[in-house]
């Protein structure tokens, strides 16, 4: 993510616009005490009367003027700050779209949240409104101080004796105020990954009836919350109503010091008059002195946040020369792959291929690395031995776009968005696919007829994970997407397990009879593979069977002895198959 500095730059001239309002408004408001000085001097003091009308006059057009141009500097800030937050957003976002899986293992859901929406709100504040803000005041106090000079240099002493008081209680609190923003930074993404989680997983939550577990927990982390900001609530009272009472003592100061110097001639009671008003004027920056130091602390820690997360690399990059291929025929080969993660081994010396049009079914006990091998093939972790082969080309010099898109998976946990059918089922190919290929695709999944069921059909609602659907219904709208793609690589993980064996035997039956792609398919029910051209049986992280179905029967091995548990009720198949289960 690039730095602040190369987002501002893109509106300098919205900028300039901005400012000059800014300037002129604060031009203005320096001339307001002159014309002040003269009401009391000439009209007042030495009754020029005829100079009233023009004098008033000049207050209101100094009034509208100011009006004016203050409203240009808002609005132009504004704009500048929402869209450079826009901006940002937008960049951030794709970051993190083209970050590695291993990123998002480390990070929590809320705490990418937090960063997208809450800090880079507060990071644009500072770009945009904010901002300006603190130059105006900058501004403001060194042109009143300019004019308190020209008026007299003998009282202007009493607002630098204040100045340098009001500068060392905003620092003070500025620091303060650093330290706990992090702080609350870190909470609000911890606070947003529990109630993420929690709301995500609302129905394990009531069906473990673990509601008051998962109350006490957020109710920990919202009391730390609470503690952090009533933290900072107690800095701004220290220090706040210091400011504010350093102020008013500049005011009154400068009231009780320039009525002995009119006494004394040393000045005119207009004057006097001009110099309170710019005194005044130079009570508002210091005023808000406070808040601004608030607010960028807040920003600033913010800042810092998204640099961190933005700073950081994906561990699956493009290849430098990529060599993309004209087109994808399918051939799958594994050559010696072996993966390690965080020095522990989960994958050795895994060799096999899978030729065009074959299938190929892997099994294994839970942990054994089955869902590692798809994804090592999509690429989203690279292997630490050995090398996979698409087309006879190593996929690490594959296009990442190519190498994925030339993939349909079906994940074990299915993810339906919140869209309608016929819109999840396009996921894959949203510009180009066409109504009837939709249907098709529902068909081939066993999906059409409870479609067809549904309140609207295909163009049905379905909410965020597919709320309102069942487990099978679910999974069956996450095949019917992967086919819908008909890509020449298909993989299947662990994708029938919510089905009823009629409709997981129809699914396989499609399946069988569509194409020329490759397909893999991942399950822990013998029925999901025995069909497959070669069968892989993972333990240990390596491969301990191989074959078909009829060969792994006559081997004896975990593959008969699995079947042999999930076959138990069929005796007369196993007869068929001319095995004896002992």
């Amino acid at each position: 993510m690039k730095p602040l500095l190369y987002y501002m730059k893109r509106y300098w001239y919205l900028y300039l616009l901005g400012f000059a309002g800014m300037a002129i408004s604060v031009g203005l408001d320096m001339m307001a005490p002159q014309i002040t000085r003269r009401i009391i001097d000439q009209v007042i003091g030495e009754g020029q009367t005829r100079l009233l009308l023009s004098l008033v006059l000049g207050l209101l057009g100094i009034g509208l003027g100011r009006a004016v141009f203050q409203y240009v500097k808002e609005f132009t800030y504004d704009y500048i700050g929402v869209t450079v937050g826009r901006d940002m957003r937008k960049d951030l976002f794709e970051k993190l779209q083209g970050m590695s899986v291993d990123f998002f293992d480390r990070h929590n859901t809320g705490e990418v949240m937090t960063r997208v929406k809450d800090d880079i709100d507060k990071v644009w504040s500072v770009a945009g409104f904010l901002g300006i803000l603190a130059v105006e005041a900058a501004v403001e106090t060194v042109m009143v101080l300019i004019f308190m000079v020209r008026l007299n240099p003998l009282l202007t002493l009493v607002p630098l004796i204040f100045l340098p008081l009001i500068g060392i209680c905003a620092v003070r609190m500025e620091k303060g105020l650093g330290k706990v923003y992090d702080q609350i930074s870190e909470e609000t993404a911890a606070l947003n990954t529990v109630a993420q989680e929690n709301l995500a997983g609302v129905r394990t939550v009531k069906a473990f009836a673990k509601e008051a577990y998962e109350i006490k927990k957020f109710g920990s982390h919202n009391r730390k919350f609470y503690e952090l900001n009533m933290r900072q609530a107690r800095i701004l009272a220290d220090h706040q109503p210091v400011i504010s009472f350093l102020g008013k003592s500049l005011l009154l100061g400068v009231v009780v010091a320039g009525g002995f110097l009119v006494m004394r001639g040393k000045m005119s009671l207009g004057d006097l008059g001009a110099f309170a008003e710019y005194a005044n004027n130079v009570i508002w920056p210091m005023e808000i002195l406070g808040w601004l130091s608030n607010d960028i602390a807040s920003a600033f820690a913010s800042w810092r946040k998204i640099r961190r997360i933005s700073s950081e690399e994906s561990q699956i990059r493009e290849p430098d020369h990529p060599a993309a291929l004209e087109t994808i025929k399918g051939q799958v080969r594994f050559e010696g792959v072996g993966f390690e993660r965080e020095g522990h081994e989960i994958l050795k010396d895994i060799s096999f291929t899978l030729e065009p049009g074959k299938t190929l079914g892997i099994m294994g006990m839970t942990g054994s690395g089955k869902t590692t091998l798809i994804q090592l093939l999509q690429r989203f972790y690279d292997v630490t031995e050995g090398r996979i082969l698409l087309d006879g080309t190593d996929i690490r010099q594959l296009p990442l776009k190519q190498l994925r898109s030339s993939m349909a998976v079906v994940m074990q946990d299915v993810f339906l968005f919140s869209d309608t059918v016929s819109q999840n089922v396009r996921t894959g190919r949203k510009e180009n696919l066409p109504e009837e290929n939709v249907e098709w695709a529902a068909r081939a999944a066993g999906a059409h007829g409870f479609i067809k069921g549904l309140s609207r059909q295909y163009e049905t609602m379905i909410g965020e994970r597919g709320v309102g659907l069942s487990g099978g219904q679910k999974q069956r709208i996450s095949i019917a997407r992967a086919i819908a793609k008909e890509t020449p690589v298909l993989i299947l993980d662990d994708a029938t397990s919510a089905l009823d064996m009629e409709t997981e035997g129809l699914v396989q039956k499609n399946l069988k009879e569509m194409g020329k792609g490759s397909k893999i398919i991942i399950g822990h029910r013998v029925s999901a593979v025995r069909h497959a051209d070669e069968i892989l049986i993972l333990r240990d992280r390596r491969i301990a069977e191989r074959g078909t179905h009829e060969e792994l029967l006559r081997k004896k091995g975990e593959y008969y002895r699995t079947w042999c548990v999930q076959s138990g009720h069929t005796e007369d198949e196993r007869r068929r198959e001319g095995e004896e289960c002992l």
